[in-house]
């Protein structure tokens, strides 16, 4: 592993100086210059082959105190590099992992991405295929919603009279349901035909009379509503027609 430049220098710095205190020890005298190259007696070995203990094992492999100034120098530059490439092997790792489950963070959001646009468009494809219809079903469903012609017992197309559904009989309402009554009773005596002005006339009071049954939507059941505002609808619709179409 390619150690650091800073950590390069750190330790050629180390090393010069323990060198040089090394060499400073040497030049000092000593009391007994037979001792400078014995270890201690329990050691279990030098640092290296060189320095031979009493009787324990030579080489690298021991465990006791090193005999010269020179062996400690080399000994603490060791353990320096040992600490430091062990250090950066631990970084080393811990950036792998990272870097890992990053890749794998990553990896999931995209599948969860493109899983959810394409539910959605599976989604889109089954509204489109269930959604289409054809030209009979829209033809249907237009004439469904369509107002009808009210039939002779819901107007008389005789006498005009208008058969109004039961909530419609309410007194509120009655004005405008006068006033409608009058202008069909008006087209049944002549010759069935609605002029302009009636026309717009029926259109007025259907507003207004719709206007009413909205402002009062609670007090009806759905149903009956429904009835009255088809009801209304189909008055609309037959100021289109004669009375005996």
């Amino acid at each position: 592993m390619r150690l650091p430049i800073n950590t390069i220098l750190g330790m050629m710095l180390i090393v010069a100086a323990l060198r040089s205190s090394a060499a400073h020890a040497q030049n000092q005298p000593v009391a007994n210059p037979a001792a400078t190259n014995i270890n201690v007696r329990n050691g279990g070995g030098g640092f290296g082959g060189g320095f031979m203990p009493y009787g324990g094992m030579g080489g690298y492999g021991g465990f006791g105190m090193v005999g010269t100034a020179q062996s400690s120098a080399e000994f603490g530059l060791a353990s320096v590099i040992a600490a430091s490439g062990y250090a950066n092997l631990q970084n080393s790792m811990a950036t792998q992992n990272y870097l890992a489950a990053r890749s794998q963070d990553i990896s999931n959001r995209i599948q969860w991405t493109n899983a959810y646009y394409q539910m959605r468009q599976a989604h889109r494809a089954y509204i489109a295929d269930h959604t289409r219809l054809s030209m009979d079903e829209i033809t249907k469903i237009a004439h469904d919603a369509a107002p009808k012609r009210l039939d002779a017992e819901q107007l008389d197309p005789t006498t005009g009279k208008i058969h109004w559904p039961i909530i419609m009989q309410d007194p509120k309402y009655v004005e405008a349901c006068d006033e409608l009554d009058d202008l069909y009773k008006s087209r049944a005596t002549i010759s069935g035909f609605i002029g302009a002005e009636s026309y717009r006339d029926i259109n007025k009071a259907c507003d207004r009379l719709m206007g009413m049954l909205k402002s009062n939507i609670s007090e009806y059941s759905p149903n009956d509503f429904e009835q009255a505002k088809h009801f209304v609808d189909s008055l609309r619709y037959e100021s289109k027609f004669p009375a005996s179409g």
